[in-house]
């Protein structure tokens, strides 16, 4: 990304509340909250959960930021100064090396061919519990969420419906599963069997680090992500699933390794 790009996506937000300033992205949608907050009022997302937004708020770029704070760090890049949440500075660091990595090599013509290791996590929950799901290109998003749901005991009682990054109800994606389908009949949704990972790919320029997310009963919602572990050539995936033990597996899918929480 050039230093204009990042400057005018990436800024501080300022709130005089709490004992550091966060990150702002201005090209990503605001997380979506119930409709008392104001969050829906204020744009871009901030980049880690450790604090609320205010409606009192500045943006301040990064410069200027620096100047008010009298430190010499001027691009976001290594650690994060004390006066800024480092979580938020190394996502920034993380977006934009993904960004880079995109612009350049062969990527853009491998995304759609290729296949992924997908890391299951419940929010809330990533340290204890996880899930490593191995997808093909065809693989289709019905497959994988039959897949889902033989960790999170979630079944057709369950609401469901699939987006991009952290995407609530305003899912790009909008993809839910074929009963659920069935019975809203709403065209606004995408049935789960008619969409392929390598769709996805083509939708989200999937790759490495991207995240996928998952959300279900959308009145008291419980939120699934997943991040991009590792990217797969077609002849690589079928020698890693010939290899390995499978957790278990549908037509071109498996659960290929897993962590659960100490009992």
């Amino acid at each position: 990304m050039t230093e204009t790009a990042t400057t005018d996506r990436f800024v501080i937000e300022v709130s005089r509340v709490g004992t550091v300033d966060h990150i702002v992205d201005l090209e990503a949608d605001p997380a979506s909250g119930p409709s008392y907050s104001f969050r829906r009022e204020l744009s871009g997302e901030k980049l880690c959960n450790r604090s609320t937004r205010s409606p009192a708020s500045e943006h301040i770029d990064l410069q200027d930021y620096a100047d008010w704070k009298a430190f010499d760090k001027t691009a976001f890049e290594g650690d994060a100064p004390d006066e800024v949440c480092s979580y938020c500075w190394n996502e920034v660091v993380e977006r934009i090396e993904r960004v880079e990595q995109h612009a350049s090599g062969d990527i853009g013509e491998r995304i759609g061919t290729v296949g992924y290791r997908l890391r299951w996590k419940q929010k809330g929950r990533a340290r204890e519990e996880w899930y490593d799901i191995v997808v093909r290109p065809k693989t289709t998003m019905a497959e994988l969420d039959a897949l889902v749901c033989r960790f999170t005991t979630l079944d057709d009682l369950h609401l469901r419906m699939y987006g991009l990054e952290d995407e609530y109800l305003d899912s790009t994606l909008n993809v839910i599963p074929d009963q659920q389908f069935t019975e809203v009949r709403d065209p606004s949704y995408t049935n789960a069997s008619e969409v392929t990972i390598a769709d996805v790919a083509d939708s989200a320029t999937l790759w490495d680090g991207d995240r996928l997310s998952m959300v279900s009963d959308f009145g008291t919602p419980s939120h699934y992500y997943c991040i991009v572990k590792e990217v797969y050539d077609p002849g690589k995936i079928e020698k890693l699933l010939e290899k390995r033990d499978l957790i278990v597996a549908t037509e071109t899918a498996a659960i290929i390794d897993e962590k659960r929480p100490e009992q």
